[in-house]
């Protein structure tokens, strides 16, 4: 009896273990500067009229931002593209205006139904098969446009 309560409890660590291992490993990293030997899970931007935080998995880019210009912003004014200009049709979960001077946090998603971002898969059966497979997000430049304005920025893993 005792042995089957520690089997089902050692079970259940393993589990836990590998859930939490397959989604940690599915988070992107960022860095301001190819050059850079820190990367972070969470990028700050600004540019003229916008500021705020990225941060992203595979599956998912999570936009926190201010609008700091002195026109309105809509959340369908974004646009996410590669070194070699390939872009990425970002879909937001919600729609979202933000007036002039007012926050606002964004979730978007990939458009292309079956696919993650960053040409990433949607999911990955382990943390290896992820870092096969976004071995190319190394040190690769991305150009975010916000409302018009870019900033650059390069991913890791």
């Amino acid at each position: 009896m005792k042995l089957n309560v520690f089997v089902k409890r050692l079970l259940l660590v393993l589990v836990l273990t590998g859930c939490c291992n397959v989604l940690a490993a599915q988070t992107i990293r960022f860095k301001t500067d190819y050059a850079s030997t820190k990367s972070s899970s969470t990028l700050k931007f600004e540019t003229t009229s916008y500021s705020g935080t990225l941060s992203s998995s595979n599956t998912e880019l999570v936009l926190k931002i201010k609008n700091k210009g002195e026109a309105t912003w809509s959340s369908k004014q974004i646009n996410l593209v590669d070194i070699s200009n390939r872009g990425e049709k970002l879909c937001a979960e919600k729609e979202l205006v933000l007036a002039p001077g007012k926050k606002g946090k964004l979730t978007y998603v990939s458009c292309a139904p079956k696919r993650g971002l960053f040409r990433l898969e949607p999911s990955y059966p382990s943390k290896v098969a992820f870092k096969e497979d976004a071995f190319f997000l190394r040190g690769k430049e991305w150009t975010l446009t916000v409302g018009g304005e870019t900033f650059t920025f390069y991913t890791d893993i």
